[in-house]
């Protein structure tokens, strides 16, 4: 029976993604985007059938699996856009050190507002990055690996849908700046937003993402160490 429910919900993932593309390519809008309608559509079926998270996370564990090599494939733009990284290297170092930083501090301290379990503050610290980095990143400070990508989705969302808006209220018009903002705030779901608004804030937005993982990864253990000690 197991092999059966695993097969049904890998199959399923897969087509809910593909059906989700589709629907988003013919429709155009944020709401309908696979990140959205894809996890809308297993959640319904897990609670329709009455299974748990925990089920559908071991049954579909092949497909996070794939993150490793997805990881992996991140240096094809790196080295795609090297001109443009050269270019604007000060700006990328320094928005992804200040993105992380402001990230872990906001996480550590909502956490210990709210005295949110030690795994759960944990898993809170790597929301910032996408979930291949995160997921590195949790094994190194012992969060969990079931909650980083609903954290780190839920992060990605809100930076997707109230990015326009903050930066709007901003006032400041400069691509490399929205790039920038929405690769470091909202990672690969603000990729796919900075895409939709122009070619080279999604090349910022891309490059962004990928070398805040990196800082967040090679850094942000030992920034978390101090921040406990303090």
């Amino acid at each position: 029976m197991m092999e059966f429910w695993g097969l049904f919900y890998f199959v399923w993932t897969v087509l809910c993604y593909f059906f989700a593309k589709k629907l988003f390519i013919r429709t155009r809008k944020i709401y309908c985007s696979p990140i959205i309608v894809a996890p809308l559509l297993s959640i319904g079926l897990i609670l329709l059938l009455q299974h748990s998270f925990q089920d559908y996370y071991r049954y579909t564990q092949y497909l996070v699996a794939m993150l490793g090599p997805i990881t992996v494939a991140f240096a094809i733009p790196v080295y795609r856009y090297r001109a443009m990284i050269r270019k604007h290297f000060k700006v990328l170092i320094i928005s992804s050190s200040a993105s992380m930083l402001v990230g872990v501090l906001s996480s550590w301290l909502l956490a210990s507002l709210l005295n949110l379990d030690e795994i759960v503050k944990n898993s809170l610290l790597a929301r910032s990055i996408s979930i291949p980095f995160a997921l590195v990143l949790t094994e190194k400070i012992g969060g969990s690996i079931s909650l980083i990508p609903l954290f780190t989705v839920i992060t990605g969302l809100v930076g997707m849908l109230f990015g326009d808006l903050l930066l709007l209220w901003m006032k400041y018009k400069h691509r490399i700046a929205h790039g920038a903002a929405f690769g470091n705030g909202a990672h690969a779901m603000g990729i796919a937003r900075a895409r939709q608004r122009h070619p080279e804030e999604g090349v910022i937005a891309s490059l962004s993402m990928i070398i805040s993982g990196i800082i967040m990864v090679l850094f942000a253990p030992a920034v978390i160490a101090l921040i406990r000690h303090i």
